[in-house]
């Protein structure tokens, strides 16, 4: 009776013991779980992070490089891209340009850096997906154009610890400065190119002097104005005005100094007035400038004109 008892106990004892370990097992066993997942989620998080770098490094590069492949069709074709957001879509993300793949975009769209993203992530155990909704192609201020990339990200941890869905916009933003002028490469034929550059002058006439003035013309720059076409505009041909828009002056002794083309003497000097057909009264023979200086009355407060004498043209 006494062995049966002793036994019992010794049992029951034995039992306790296992329980008591299974039960700290199982215990830790969850608590290492939540911790995995826990560090998991914050380094994906980080990672999302990083995407995003990524991304708009991404859409930077290949959103550059089809705007200077878009420049050199204009300028070879002396044509508009008319249909220029389409166009810039498809090149920007496939790399086709008017069913061609100019050198720029070789191993160079944005649907390739999406690949090469995915598969680097693959090697620290995460698979990217990015489905691409929207391109847009924006001018939000005088000297730079606005790339939108509207799309879903799902990102999965290949161990099923966790996983993220949600959408966003990726911007960037490409400087307009040295592109080409596409009004110069069509309009002219592509005998004169003119790059797109800041002026860092803002008074143009001082004291009826006007090196400024010549220096700004000769030098080929560019100000803004909201009574002149956007880059982008001018990429499609379209002379109206923007809010974003930016303006030179053409330097009418360049023109001459170009054989078989022809100069138009009675237009306005501002670029984009000299190239359309627009009506302009316009002012002559203006105090220490050429001979063949000629502006619109909208643009004399704009270059200081109106602090020198001028002649109505007639």
């Amino acid at each position: 009776m006494k062995k049966g008892f002793i036994f019992m106990i010794t049992v029951i004892v034995f039992l306790i013991i296992m329980l008591t370990v299974f039960y700290t097992y199982e215990v830790y066993k969850v608590s290492m779980d939540d911790n995995a997942v826990e560090k998991r989620v914050l380094s994906m998080n980080d990672y999302i992070k990083d995407l995003e770098v990524d991304v708009e490094r991404a859409a930077y590069i290949a959103g550059f490089r089809t705007l200077l492949s878009i420049e050199e069709y204009v300028s070879e074709t002396g044509e508009f891209m008319t249909n220029l957001e389409t166009n810039f879509q498809e090149a920007f993300y496939s790399g086709n340009l008017s069913n061609t793949t100019p050198f720029m975009l070789e191993n160079s769209t944005f649907s390739l850096y999406l690949q090469k993203i995915n598969q680097n992530s693959k090697k620290i155990g995460v698979q990217v997906d990015i489905n691409i909704s929207e391109i847009n192609l924006l001018q939000t201020d005088p000297w730079n154009v606005q790339i939108d990339v509207v799309s879903k990200v799902t990102l999965n941890d290949t161990r099923g610890l966790a996983d993220w869905s949600f959408e966003k916009t990726y911007t960037t933003n490409i400087p307009i400065s040295n592109f080409k002028d596409p009004l110069y490469s069509v309009y002219l034929k592509g005998r004169l190119q003119n790059f797109i550059v800041k002026t860092d002058i803002t008074d143009f006439v001082d004291n009826n002097q006007t090196s400024a003035l010549m220096s700004h013309i000769e030098d080929g720059l560019y100000k803004a104005s909201n009574k002149a076409p956007s880059y982008l505009m001018r990429l499609r041909g379209n002379l109206s005005n923007s809010t974003y828009g930016v303006e030179g002056l053409i330097d009418i002794n360049l023109l001459e100094n170009q054989e078989d083309l022809e100069v138009n003497y009675d237009r306005s000097v501002v670029d984009y007035i000299y190239f359309g057909n627009q009506s302009t009264n316009n002012r002559c023979d203006v105090q220490n400038m050429p001979n063949w200086f000629k502006i619109d009355t909208e643009h004399i407060n704009d270059y200081e004109i109106n602090e020198l004498s001028y002649l109505n043209c007639t």
